[in-house]
C-alpha cells in the first residue's frame, strides 16, 4: 500500500491516523509565515547591503568634488566663494538621496 496512511513504525509500514485539518492548516501556515520572515530578512539584508554601498559611493563622490572645488580656486577667494555653495548643496543631495533610498518600495 502506498496511500498517505501508510507510516513507519520502526517495525514495519502501519496504518496512522492522519492529522486533523486544524493541525495541518495551522502548519501550513506556520510554514508560510516562516517563509515571509526569510524573505523579509533578505530584502533588508539586501536593501542594507546597497544603502551601505550608496552611502560609501556618496561620500567618496562629495570629497572628490570638494578637492575638484579647492583644485579650481588655487587659492583665490572669489572662486571659493563661488564654488563652496554648490559643494554644500552636492553634499546635501547626496545625503538626502541616501536617506531616501527604498522609500516606495512595495516588493513584499
Amino acid at each position: 500500500m502506498s496511500s498517505d496512511l501508510m507510516r513507519w513504525s520502526g517495525e514495519g509500514y502501519g496504518l496512522a491516523r492522519r492529522q486533523p485539518r486544524a493541525q495541518r492548516e495551522l502548519a501550513q501556515r506556520a510554514e508560510l509565515d516562516l517563509m515571509r520572515l526569510i524573505g523579509d530578512a533578505k530584502y533588508n539584508e539586501v536593501r542594507a547591503v546597497l544603502r551601505k554601498r550608496m552611502t560609501e559611493d556618496g561620500m567618496q563622490d562629495v570629497t572628490d568634488v570638494g578637492l575638484l572645488a579647492r583644485e579650481l580656486a588655487s587659492g583665490d577667494a572669489y572662486i571659493a566663494g563661488l564654488l563652496v555653495p554648490i559643494v554644500q548643496e552636492f553634499a546635501r543631495t547626496t545625503a538626502r538621496d541616501i536617506q531616501d533610498f527604498g522609500r516606495g518600495w512595495n516588493f513584499r
